[in-house]
């Protein structure tokens, strides 16, 4: 069984806005663990670069396509765990998003 702080390229995220899931994306340069999966960190945040749309956006009247407006890093409760420097992304980590959703790490 994973370690819950082991999160890596493709784990599932969620958007309490959002009307369905999208998968994280790692940098091809990240460091891999023993199966070759992409270690995360709290800084791969980024829209359209490490994360896509959660389908559409509840919060807009009327509801329309998601585009994740994410200006900071995951908010972190575990600062001990780290990867070359960065702070590895945990399923305690939360994304807020600058149209009210709240993005988490779906079942890892």
């Amino acid at each position: 069984m994973k370690d819950k702080l082991e999160t890596v390229d493709g784990v599932a995220l969620s958007c309490s806005m959002g009307s369905c899931s999208c998968c994280l994306k790692v940098p091809a340069s990240r460091s891999t663990d023993e199966e070759g999966k992409r270690q995360a960190t709290v800084m791969d945040y980024k829209p359209g670069v490490n994360i896509t749309s959660f389908g559409t956006c509840t919060r807009m009247t009327p509801p329309q396509p998601c585009v994740p407006v994410v200006l900071i890093p995951w908010m972190i409760k575990d600062k001990k765990i780290k990867m070359n420097g960065d702070i590895a992304l945990s399923d305690q980590c939360v994304l807020s998003c600058l149209c009210g959703g709240v993005i988490g790490l779906d079942n890892i």
